[in-house]
């Protein structure tokens, strides 16, 4: 694993979103599975499939009328944790709303 580059306050995930929440990564739509944790300038999500390192990416979270995009960068990943998928660290091109959202 990665070191934590954060030197913000995280907040873990004791609750996963409500909605939609995927990583938009070029032509591919990835679902998120887990919300590890959320800071004001990234977020460590888990998925199924991998996203490289320097992958610019947006967030999308679609709920109850909202349709909320960040945009931001694949700054770390990490292979399947048993029984897991991939980890993977974003830095947020914007200061993180998403931690009011669930």
């Amino acid at each position: 694993m990665y070191p934590e580059k954060r030197k913000e306050d995280r907040s873990p995930s004791t609750r996963q979103p409500k909605g939609k929440l995927q990583v938009l990564a070029g032509n591919y739509s990835h679902p998120v599975f887990e919300v590890i944790d959320v800071s004001n300038t990234g977020i460590r999500l888990r998925l199924n499939s991998p996203v490289n390192i320097g992958e610019n990416v947006v967030i999308c979270y679609q709920a109850n009328g909202i349709d909320l995009k960040l945009n931001g960068t694949v700054i770390w990943n990490a292979p399947p944790a048993n029984p897991g998928g991939y980890t993977i660290g974003i830095k947020l091109t914007s200061p993180s709303i998403l931690q009011a959202f669930w």
